[in-house]
């Protein structure tokens, strides 16, 4: 059996080709988080290395989370395209029962991804006899909860700790826990995760394995949204009515607005605070793509993450029309909506000369999402 792996969950864009429980070849990627421009060449450049094409593999397995929640989306996207076009079943596995895996030594296991601000995931295994046991699914917490879940329940033994171990929770762990190891390997191991997938695999061949992102959190925009009583929902015509448009810079008038939302090839979301519209944001869509024609916060609410909340939703909103990718345009003058699109794997792909009143460029950005 050849297997097809892959993990986009965290720095690492990784991809391997097992056959069975052998490693056949695998590539591994830290160029930060573009992890949409890089995963597809890198199965297409690991498949043909190795003589291969998709209508060799007979299993995949991806990465499901928890790590980057944009990651894991695009990882899970690929996997299901893949799953729907060569029929190939397809298996998710979570990032901390990989990390469990880099443990060779018995014992207890406490895998720690960071997820910032002294929070972090954590799951915690045993290791006895090859055998790696669940202890505690995979959970979020802080630091200081963690370390005290472990102590309660597993006073006396050593734990290894293996994954993300900065250096202000080495010294919780040390300053709290009577015995421990840190493990001295704690990335992501691809050829883990296809292990372990394999494994799952043959003990259920049958089984409809339908992979789902592995969200132990919510995404921090919308954390920060729920805060301020944020929400965003679909526009619709009477919205228009209650747009301000002096109160947004260089948008249409109010009747090419109307225009857009009424069209069959467009959509809009609407970003609300107690009923009031404070931000909103528009694509066309063309065949399987999709161009955003504008996102726009009002004046007075700039600066909050609305802009990026929006843009969260508008890609969700793409992945499920099937979208393949998303392009926009941006006045090269414009550094914080250049950086927002970048931070949200947005790559330059070319520019309009003095597109912009006949004087500024307009730069052309473009996200795959799937293939």
């Amino acid at each position: 059996m050849k297997i097809l792996c892959f993990d986009t969950s965290s720095k690492l864009c990784s991809c391997a080709i097992l056959e069975n429980n052998n490693l056949i070849d695998k590539i591994e990627l830290d160029n930060g988080l573009t992890h949409s421009q890089n995963l597809m060449p890198i199965i297409q450049k690991l498949l043909s290395e190795n003589d291969l094409s998709l209508k060799n593999i007979n299993l995949m397995v991806c990465d499901i989370g928890p790590g980057s929640f944009t990651g894991i989306r695009i990882g899970i996207a690929t996997a299901k395209a893949f799953e729907d076009s060569f029929n190939i079943p397809a298996i998710g596995v979570d990032s901390l029962i990989t990390l469990a895996y880099n443990v060779k030594s018995p014992g207890i296991i406490c895998s720690v991804i960071d997820c910032k601000n002294n929070n972090c995931y954590y799951g915690i295994y045993n290791l006895e006899g090859n055998i790696y046991t669940i202890l505690k699914e995979p959970n979020s917490d802080s630091f200081e909860n963690c370390i005290e879940f472990i102590n309660q329940n597993y006073p006396d033994d050593n734990i290894t700790f293996v994954g993300d171990l900065n250096d202000n929770f080495k010294n919780i762990v040390s300053d709290n826990i009577k015995k421990y190891t840190f493990s001295n390997f704690n990335l992501l191991d691809i050829y883990n995760l296809g292990l372990i997938g394999f494994n799952l695999y043959c003990s259920n061949p049958k089984s409809n394995y339908n992979i789902l992102p592995l969200y132990l959190k919510k995404p921090q925009a919308q954390r920060q949204l729920e805060s301020k009583n944020i929400s965003i929902r679909p526009m619709v015509i009477e919205d228009c009515n209650l747009i301000n448009i002096d109160q947004f810079d260089n948008f249409w008038n109010l009747q090419n607005l109307i225009n857009e939302v009424k069209s069959k090839n467009s959509k809009f979301l609407v970003a609300l605070i107690n009923g009031e519209i404070v931000g909103f944001a528009g694509i066309k869509i063309v065949l399987d793509e999709a161009d955003i024609m504008n996102i726009a916060v009002k004046k007075s609410f700039r600066k909050q993450g609305i802009a990026k909340a929006l843009m969260h939703d508008i890609e969700n909103l793409c992945v499920s029309f099937n979208i393949n990718a998303i392009n926009l345009e941006v006045n090269e003058n414009n550094f914080a909506a250049i950086n927002l699109y970048k931070n949200l794997d947005f790559t330059e792909v070319g520019r309009r000369k003095k597109y912009y009143n006949n004087i500024n460029d307009a730069i052309l950005m473009k996200k795959i999402l799937q293939k």
